[in-house]
């Protein structure tokens, strides 16, 4: 996303018209994004999956 944020200032006011495909991408990155979950919901994921490998009953008692 940083990428072809970057991208279409590069491009200035080109970067968000038709004639490249950048805001295509951008809309689609960021549907992406939306569809897949927020970052801390993954991250709250990983941290429980990990305490869990650590100490079966965490979160249980």
């Amino acid at each position: 996303l940083k990428v072809i944020d970057r991208a279409i200032q590069v491009f200035g006011g080109a970067g968000v018209s038709d004639d490249v495909p950048l805001a295509l991408m951008y809309a689609h990155m960021r549907t992406l994004r939306l569809a897949d979950g927020p970052d801390e919901v993954h991250k709250m994921t990983i941290a429980r999956q990990e305490l869990r490998r650590r100490d079966p009953q965490w979160g249980r008692r």
